[in-house]
């Protein structure tokens, strides 16, 4: 591949200097003629302020400060982007093809952060423009959408030469095979997939290659992590499983001897089936350690849309998580990240209540957006007044719900921006069917209530 398309947008280290601020602004300017180096050179007392008016209504920082490794060795700038997108996956550098230097300087990234620069709206970006639509703070928004500090957005961010956060799917490997997943994020799928032929043999070896850690296959990349670690101060582990995945453990011997620890904090979503004392041995180094229990349901319903997962264990689980933390002195965040779908939201009631009287944790939401059959945006009508109904009847007065969650009003408008998609509907009750039969599970039994308003719409 040529090295010479791996070119940041500008060449230039950040800096405090009022001489590099200009040079960068000056570059900015040619480039992109946003009008700021007359603003850096004035220096008013309303410096600040007239930078802030000069950062794109449209911007987002992700592009900018954030690398995310999918199992298959793509990099994209979030989670969010171009999710459920399948055709993405075609030529596009990918490890260990590349480096995941060449996967930062990738063509694809260099034109989103410009069309970012130029106040577009990317269609790669959709999920975050529904979300604002209904009203939630997109991932889009974080620092306000490069609003709440515009001199690091436009002197540190936009000329960010390495990330300062991995967003890192080490691989597939997992041990569960959630009812929202697919095989591309779960290795437990893949033989599902393969004995209910719902994928060729070149799409099911892809899922298999997925499997296998990709990111130190190539030892040239644990020399630019090396590099890249004392600018890095947010990392960020999915799955499959995070806690199954070898090479985890290798980024953060790097980080821990190479980057600044203690200035580091990490985030987990774990599916909540493994806790090992051995992890919280190394995450005592670090600055925070956020573990997001994904935690969608409880009792039979929860090992219903987990399947491998025991809720008793879950529960006995989350008391390690706590005890192991206290006892390593780690700074220990746990809260319960519960993904909205549709065999989900009809019960959210029942799993807030669970969570306040016996967890006491936190509680984030998240949307379902693919796969598009389980988003609550293909409820029936009729269904969706009934769960809208019983959502407005939580009381959260007693409920710590995390300030950047969506709300209940958020997940109710999200629900209600489309009409429900009747194809999406009936792969609902056929995918559901198809995987109840293989699986020896019962969706009518496990969710009667959903199930009785639900089935006049199996057409």
């Amino acid at each position: 591949m040529d090295k010479k398309q791996y070119v940041p947008i500008i060449q230039v280290t950040g800096s405090s200097s009022i001489k590099d601020k200009l040079r960068i602004a000056k570059d900015l300017d040619k480039e992109f003629g946003l009008g700021l180096t007359p603003v850096v050179a004035n220096q008013s007392p309303a410096y600040i302020k007239n930078l802030r008016a000069l950062v794109p209504e449209n911007f987002c920082v992700y592009p900018f400060i954030h690398l995310q490794i999918d199992p298959d060795g793509r990099a994209r700038p979030c989670c969010k982007y171009k999710v459920g997108d399948a055709s993405w996956q075609n030529d596009v550098p990918k490890l260990p093809d590349v480096n995941i230097d060449e996967l930062w300087h990738q063509p694809e990234l260099q034109e989103l952060r410009g069309q970012f620069i130029r106040n577009e709206r990317p269609s790669g970006c959709k999920a975050c423009w529904d979300e604002e639509k209904a009203g939630m703070q997109s991932m889009r928004k974080y620092e306000e959408g490069g609003t709440l500090y515009p001199e690091t957005t436009f002197f540190a961010h936009i000329p960010r030469h390495s990330p300062k956060s991995l967003d890192l799917k080490l691989s597939n490997l997992c041990n569960l095979k959630c009812r929202i997943c697919t095989p591309f994020l779960s290795s437990q799928w893949i033989k599902e997939h393969k004995d209910l032929n719902l994928a060729d043999a070149n799409v099911i070896k892809m899922y298999t290659d997925n499997s296998r850690e990709k990111l130190f296959k190539d030892p040239i990349n644990a020399e630019i992590l090396q590099t890249w670690a004392k600018n890095i101060d947010h990392l960020e582990f999915y799955g499959g499983e995070p806690l199954l995945q070898q090479e985890h453990e290798q980024v953060l011997s790097i980080i821990n001897e190479f980057g600044n620890p203690a200035q580091t904090k990490i985030w987990y979503n774990t599916n909540t089936t493994i806790c090992e004392e051995k992890f919280f041995k190394v995450w005592k180094n670090f600055n925070e350690i956020t573990i997001s229990l994904s935690i969608d349901d409880i009792a039979q319903r929860f090992e219903y849309q987990r399947m491998n997962a025991k809720w008793i264990e879950t529960l006995e689980n989350i008391n390690k998580f706590k005890s192991f933390g206290k006892e390593y002195n780690v700074n220990l965040k746990l809260q319960v990240y519960v993904t909205v779908g549709s065999l989900n939201v009809f019960y959210l009631k029942e799993l807030i209540e669970f969570v306040r009287d016996n967890l006491d944790l936190p509680i984030v939401f998240n949307m379902v957006h693919y796969p598009h059959h389980y988003s609550i945006v293909n409820l029936p009508e009729s269904v969706k007044l009934v769960v809208a109904e019983k959502l407005r009847s939580i009381d959260l007065s007693t409920v710590t719900m995390l300030e950047w969650s969506p709300t209940i009003d958020n997940l109710i408008r999200f629900m209600n921006d489309r009409t429900c998609n009747q194809d999406e509907l009936t792969k609902f009750f056929d995918t559901t069917k198809l995987h109840d039969e293989y699986r020896k599970q019962e969706f009518a039994e496990t969710f009667p209530e959903l199930y009785s308003l639900l089935k006049e719409h199996n057409v």
